[in-house]
C-alpha cells in the first residue's frame, strides 16, 4: 500500500486532510502492531454450551461454576499479559472439559495475543469442530471458522 502524505486527502473519503482525519489512529495501530506488549488483548468470545452439557452443568452447580471461573480467569490472564499462566489454564480447561470448545477458544485468544495467528487459527478450528460435534446449531462453528479464516486464510 502506498504511503499517504500528511497533507493529502484522507483515503477514508472524508474529504479532510489525512493529518486531520485518520493519521493519529493509523499511527496508534502501527505502534500496536509493531509492539506485542502494547497490542490490545483480544475480545473475549462467548462460549455457548450445548444443550446436553447445559443440563449436566445445571444439575452440578459446582461444575458449572468451576468451568465459568476457569474460562473467565483465562481471559483475565490474557488481558493482563500473563500469557504463560493463561496457557496453563487453557490446558486445564482442555483436561477437565475436553468435550467443550472453551479450552481451544481460549488458546485461540492466547495465540492471537502472542502474535501467532496460525496457531490461533488452528485452535479456533478445533473449537469449531467441537461445537459441531456437540450441537446441530451452525452459528458458533461458523463464527469460529470465520475468525480462524481471518487469522489464517485457507488456501
Amino acid at each position: 500500500m502506498a504511503k499517504v502524505g500528511r497533507n493529502q486527502p484522507c483515503p477514508c473519503g472524508s474529504g479532510k486532510k489525512y493529518k486531520q482525519c485518520c493519521l493519529a489512529a493509523d499511527e496508534v495501530a502501527a505502534r500496536a502492531a509493531s509492539d506485542p506488549q502494547r497490542r490490545d488483548p483480544p475480545p473475549a468470545m462467548p462460549v455457548r454450551v450445548p444443550r446436553w452439557m447445559a443440563d449436566v452443568l445445571a444439575e452440578d452447580e459446582e461444575l458449572d461454576q468451576r468451568l465459568t471461573k476457569m474460562s473467565n480467569d483465562t481471559v483475565d490472564l490474557i488481558t493482563d499479559g500473563e500469557l504463560d499462566e493463561a496457557e496453563r489454564m487453557c490446558q486445564r480447561l482442555l483436561d477437565e472439559f475436553p468435550e467443550l470448545p472453551d479450552g481451544h477458544i481460549r488458546l485461540g485468544q492466547l495465540f492471537r495475543a502472542r502474535g501467532e495467528p496460525k496457531r490461533a487459527a488452528q485452535h479456533l478450528r478445533l473449537a469449531a469442530a467441537a461445537c459441531r460435534a456437540l450441537s446441530p446449531n451452525p452459528d458458533m462453528p461458523s463464527s469460529l471458522d470465520a475468525e480462524a479464516d481471518g487469522l489464517d486464510p485457507r488456501t
